[in-house]
This record gives structure tokens, sequence and C-alpha cells, in this order.
């Protein structure tokens, strides 16, 4: 404790004395820990009633979507795709970003604080909210580079794959996570976590009152104006990584692909091809740009005037809590979306949980085959098809994004 908090709790302790009141005996049970202010404030309220109610709920989704697509995505059918790659990185990365979030749900629910918890889940926040930031700026790149790698597939069918190598998809993957990584763990650097003593009044077991200090944790920027300047170069930096760039690419993406299935002449044996992909595509643009879009504002805020203005303005602390929980919402859904939109998806995901839910192993096996016999039987069809030399089918490597469908 610091001389500059000493002597005014030194003032409040005499003034007590002389109100007659004496600290609290050591033997009773009494707290050692308190919540700060902000805890009961109306943000503080809004952000529990979401991580109580509604963060629970999702945490639940989203383990049981990413973990099932993890497993489907290990089937025979997608072996060669590069896309796949990518959606087990983003699979991973929502898993990370929506389940480091527990101790925020177990936090909402300590009315009164536990002495044990307390400390633990102050000491632990900036290092969860770095693995936060750092899985969600993953997540984010994972989905541009398959929606690049799907036009690239609808747009140059025949070349692409000499630009979705193997060897391309593990670089982008290692320097999404190493400039992630580079741009997020300065939080730790920059941000810490303060102990204040302060003194309470409360009531003794024998219902004597009596005064006790507790402690409040709360976690704050470092003092210092470089470190002020570095939070804007922060937020500016996350704001453009992470929202306005991918956003826009995804934008364009999307149009350059509904363009080309819209107003190329391909013929009607593409129409449930060219529905999937702009499903899909659009789908998952229009979500990222809904459930992502809004967190610009705060995003902005905290680049203008730094991170402290949404706690001094209710009004965006409650958007800031509830970008967040958007931004959680979009890492629940992509395996509900896939699959809506992809008929595809939807039989590899039917033929998996069937195959685990009979018992027999050789009805196992045999139904696992069936996802490797149904892409074989996907590449024969399209080498058999002349009149179609010039379809995004034609490359047996798909996109993970394009149904194949066999006609």
């Amino acid at each position: 404790m610091s001389i500059d908090e000493c002597f005014p709790m030194l003032s409040q302790v005499i003034e007590l004395e002389k109100r007659g009141l004496s600290m609290c005996a050591a033997n009773y049970s009494l707290p050692a820990c308190s919540h700060n202010p902000e805890y009961s404030s109306d943000c503080g309220r809004f952000e529990r009633n979401i991580n109580q109610f509604a963060m629970p709920l999702l945490q639940l989704l989203c383990l049981s979507g990413n973990v099932l697509n993890l497993l489907i995505y290990r089937l025979p059918y997608f072996d060669g795709s590069s896309s796949v790659h990518f959606l087990r990185a983003k699979a991973l990365a929502n898993l990370v970003f929506v389940q480091s979030r527990l101790l925020e749900v177990i936090h909402a629910w300590t009315s009164q604080p536990v002495d044990s918890f307390e400390p633990f889940y102050w000491r632990t926040k900036p290092y969860l909210i770095t693995a936060a930031n750092i899985s969600g700026t993953v997540s984010t790149w994972m989905t541009l580079f398959v929606t690049i790698e799907t036009v690239l597939c609808v747009l140059m069918p025949f070349s692409f794959r000499q630009f979705c190598t193997r060897r391309l998809t593990l670089i982008l993957l290692i320097s999404s996570v190493f400039l992630s990584s580079t741009l997020h763990l300065t939080f730790i650097c920059t941000h810490s976590i303060i102990e204040t003593a302060i003194i309470v009044d409360m009531q003794s077991d024998d219902s004597t009152k009596c005064y006790w200090l507790v402690t409040q944790y709360a976690m704050q920027i470092s003092a210092g104006a470089v470190y002020e300047f570095y939070e804007k170069i922060y937020y500016w930096t996350q704001l453009t990584l992470s929202i306005v760039v991918p956003t826009v690419v995804m934008l364009i993406c999307s149009l350059l692909i509904v363009t080309r299935f819209t107003f190329k002449e391909l013929g009607e044996a593409f129409s449930q091809r060219r529905k999937c992909v702009i499903r899909m595509t659009v789908a998952t643009t229009l979500s990222h740009l809904l459930l992502e879009g809004p967190a610009l504002l705060t995003f902005g805020a905290a680049a203008l005037k730094g991170s402290g203005s949404a706690g001094h303005n209710t009004t965006m602390c409650m958007l800031n809590h509830g970008n967040n929980s958007l931004s959680v919402l979009n890492a629940t859904i992509p395996f509900f979306v896939f699959l809506a939109c992809n008929e595809q998806f939807r039989e590899m995901t039917y033929t998996y949980i069937k195959a685990h839910i009979v018992l027999d192993a050789n009805s196992k096996h045999a139904l696992l085959a069936q996802t490797a016999l149904r892409r074989r039987m996907t590449n024969m069809t399209t080498r058999c098809e002349p009149n179609e030399q010039h379809s995004i089918v034609r490359n047996t490597q798909l996109s993970l994004l394009i149904k194949p469908t066999i006609i």
C-alpha cells in the first residue's frame, strides 16, 4: 500500500473509531475480497446478465458445433482440400475464443466474492483476454482466406491450384498465428491488475457492528503517455486488420461470386452448384458483417479516446459488451450455417453421426467408406462431363465451400 493510499485510510479508521466502531475480530468468518464498484453498476449488471444466461448457451452450442466440425473435416471426403485446413484452424480458434469466457461466466454468478476465486480470476484476466483476442483475429483471417480461395476457384478453375498449395496454406496458417500473437501479446505488457485495500462496515457473527479491511481488484492500462499512445495504435491496428479489411474484402469476394454465377451463362446443370456457392459465401459474409460490424463503433471510440471511454460512458460500455456477445455468436454459428446452406455438408454430418450411433463395426466402416466413395464418384463425374469443361468443378481438388453435386 502506498503512502498516498495509507493516509486517507488512516483518517477513515480514526473517524470510525470516533463513531464507536472497532475493527472486527480476526476469528470471525469475514470476507477478504470485495467486488469493485463496476460489478454493481448499470453496465456491470448488463454484462452479468449476458454472462449468466446467454453465454452458457452460446458456449455449449459453440463446443458442440465446432467439435463436430473438426470431426467431420477428418472424413476422407475432405482429403486434398486446402480450405479444410483453414476451416479446422477456424474451428479451433472459435473454441478458444468462446470457451476463454468460462471464468467470466463463473464470476458473474458470484454475487458474494469467493476469497479463493476472486484473486485467481483477476490475475488470469489479462491472459484470457489476450488468448481471446488472438483466437478471434485468427478466426476472422481464416474466414477471409476461405472466401478468397473460393473466389479463385470460381474465377480461375484450372489454375487456382497453382496458388492454393499445401505449402502456401501452411505459410498462411503459421503467419496468421504469429502476426496475431505479436499484435495481441502486448496487451499483457500494457495492462496490469491493481489491488486496492478498502474499509467497509461489517456485522460480525454476534451482530456487533465493526469495520473490516477487504481487497478490491481491477484491471487498468499502465500509467504514462507512452502507454496511452500505444493503446490507440493497438486499437487502430486491430480495427483495421480484424474488422475493416476482412469485411471489405469479403464483400468484394461475395460480389464477384454472385456476379460470376448470376450473369455468366453456365447452363442449367450448374443451378445447384450456383445456389450453394452463393448461399455459402453470402451467408458467411453477411453473418460477419452483421455480427462484427457494430464493433466498429466501440473500436473506433477506443482508438480515438482510449479504452477508458467505454468505462466512463454507460451506453458505450453496454454497447461494448453487446458487441462482444455478437462476436461470440459469430464464432458459434459456422457449423449451423454450413448445415443450413450446404446439402453436401448435411449429408456428411448425417453419415458421420449415423456411423457413430450404430453398434456394428462393419456397418460403421461401411458408412464412413461412403464418404470416400462419394468423392471418387464426384471426380469420375467431373472427368466425364465434356460439356462442362469450363465449370468450377472440373478441378478435382475443390474448395470446401463448393458443393460437388453429382449430375
